[in-house]
């Protein structure tokens, strides 16, 4: 029989000891895998949330309505942020030919200028509108036009008029 002199270690101990160290490293991975998969899960949550949260924030809906006897005018106004702005108008003026169409333009201040595309009579057509915001409501602006690259364009901005006698005050849109 040989004799053990504590100088040689037994090869089961160090095999025991190499799959203990490796069942180790395997749970080391395992686990800095499944953190940082977590935290990936969490960050791509949250990007999505922040992302919806300033839509939510950003883009506002207001709309606008002016009726009297048999005249209406619809005013939607979509904000889809500080200046950029998209939204619906429709015009049903007694004895004229109603129009309704979809605009999109931006705010300077509480001035709204936007190209108004608009099917009236079969037709399509694009005008240049303008409304003032106060806080009653808003106020169509008109003034002299022109007709530039297919759209009917204001001539000078600075000439344009409010036309008080319709003011468009907020309602429910629908």
């Amino acid at each position: 029989m040989l004799k053990n002199t504590g100088k040689e270690k037994n090869p089961i101990d160090k095999l025991s000891i190499f799959k203990i160290k490796m069942k180790y490293k395997i749970f080391q991975f395992t686990l800095l895998a499944f953190v940082l998969i977590s935290c990936g899960k969490n960050q791509e949550k949250e990007k999505k949330e922040l992302n919806s949260s300033r839509t939510e924030v950003s883009k506002t809906i207001r709309c606008y309505s002016y009726t009297k006897e048999k005249d209406t005018i619809y005013l939607k106004v979509i904000n889809l942020d500080d200046s950029i702005v998209q939204g619906n108008l429709t015009y049903n003026l007694y004895e004229k030919d109603s129009n309704r169409g979809e605009f999109e333009g931006k705010w300077k201040g509480d001035s709204l200028f936007a190209d108004y595309e608009l099917q009236s009579e079969g037709k399509v057509s694009t005008r240049e509108i303008f409304f003032f915001r106060t806080d009653s409501g808003m106020i169509e602006g008109y003034g002299p036009v022109k007709d530039s690259l297919n759209k009917t364009v204001f001539r000078d901005r600075q000439t344009l008029v409010l036309n008080e006698n319709i003011l468009l005050k907020p309602v429910d849109c629908y």
